[in-house]
């Protein structure tokens, strides 16, 4: 391979960089301009994909697995928390009736004391009663409440009963803590019915006397052969009934009707155990046993106060639950809190590193062109000012450092 001779009149850098065509030399200083923009297209696409990822996490927000996994046990917090308070609901529901059917209590005693005291007639005692009755068992059924579980819609009522033949009550599971324990609060009954199992046949009878429309309507006792399904065709007004005898600690009883003839069964009494009037009246027509009715008052009214105090106790324990949970709610949201500004920080930090790792590197590209430039204008410069004997000079000075090659 030939040498070429360093201070070569003959070696320029024009003519080295084109292969000794000259004709171009301006062309060269030209085209640098459009390389240099390449160049720059070159380091903006390298740096694009970078910068998007960076923009784009930031904007979508924070992620990672602990945050998920923080998010979820808040999730099941937050849901076992409106269980909870769905609870409370239907317990406050039931204190709510409870605090009515006190006053009904209440309000046959004060009748009963009257009747005592000769200030109303046991026709008007009866009418009491049995009023007094419907509107106790109306009360039992308003305390239903609506309850909300995994995604379905319920009717709760803690003091009714779904039997009249069982007395049965709902039972309500509310969360009591984050795994799967429940506290179980079971109905306690709290309207009042009975009915008269038949000796030998089995057949029972029931009253309508606690679930009439009106207290106008006439309260009436009806036979079945199988409760609810199947009725005898027999039944009375329980105002054309004659208690014959009724033994109130066995229930055993005796009545007669001209449309039942005489009965000899046993009476089972549910919820607060108060009887229709005319079970009161063994004593003839006129008459009413006030002592009976006072016994049963007593019973009702400690049934009562019993619910009442076991529900409040529930109600205390699912309120400090509700707590609980509102407070384990609050520290996960605060954990995550800080869990996302960490990530958040990361990702602020990671746009701000690439968009500066950009500004260096265009930086450098703007100086590593700077010099370029000068460079080629000077060997330029050199060649133009050929009758210059310093310049000729110089640019054979430069061009021979910078082109010499030895083979």
């Amino acid at each position: 391979m030939t040498a070429l001779a360093a201070f070569d009149p003959q070696v320029t850098a024009i003519n080295t960089l084109t292969g000794g065509v000259n004709s171009i030399d301006r062309a060269l200083v030209l085209g640098q301009g459009q390389a240099q923009t390449a160049a720059a297209r070159s380091i903006g696409a390298l740096f694009t994909n970078r910068l998007n990822e960076a923009r784009a996490a930031l904007a979508a927000g924070a992620s990672s697995p602990l945050i998920d996994s923080l998010a979820r046990q808040q999730s099941l917090l937050v849901s076992r928390q409106e269980r909870v308070n769905e609870a409370l609901a239907v317990l406050n529901q039931a204190d709510t009736q409870i605090t009515y059917i006190k006053g009904w209590i209440e309000r046959l005693r004060d009748s009963v004391d009257s009747y005592e005291a000769s200030d109303i007639t046991a026709s008007e005692l009866i009418t009491e009663w049995d009023n007094a009755i419907r509107k106790i068992n109306e009360l039992s059924d308003a305390g239903a409440q609506t309850y909300f579980d995994a995604g379905v819609y319920y009717e709760k009522n803690l003091i009714g009963s779904n039997s009249r033949t069982s007395f049965g009550t709902q039972v309500l599971l509310a969360p009591y803590d984050s795994t799967n324990n429940t506290l179980q609060i079971d109905g306690i009954y709290l309207g009042t019915d009975y009915y008269i199992t038949e000796d030998g046949s089995g057949d029972v009878f029931l009253s309508d006397a606690g679930f009439r429309a009106s207290e106008d309507d006439t309260a009436t006792i009806y036979e079945y052969s199988s409760y609810p399904d199947t009725l005898t065709g027999v039944s009375t007004a329980t105002s054309n009934i004659t208690v014959n005898s009724f033994d109130t600690s066995t229930g055993t009883i005796q009545f007669t009707s001209g449309d039942t003839g005489t009965i000899d069964g046993t009476v089972t009494r549910g919820g607060l155990k108060l009887l229709d009037s005319f079970l009161y009246q063994s004593a003839g027509a006129g008459t009413f046993d006030a002592t009976a009715a006072e016994s049963d008052l007593d019973e009702a009214e400690s049934i009562l106060l019993l619910a009442e105090a076991e529900f409040d106790l529930s109600r205390r324990t699912l309120e400090t639950r509700a707590t609980v949970f509102a407070s384990a709610i609050t520290g996960l949201e605060r954990e995550i809190q800080e869990q996302l500004e960490d990530i958040n920080s990361e990702k602020e930090a990671d746009l701000l590193s690439a968009e500066l790792d950009y500004s260096v590197a265009q930086l450098n590209f703007a100086l590593l062109a700077s010099r370029g430039n000068t460079l080629i204008l000077s060997l330029i410069n050199s060649q133009d000012a050929q009758e210059d004997k310093d310049n000729i000079a110089s640019g054979k000075l430069i061009a021979g450092a910078v082109y010499s090659e030895t083979a």
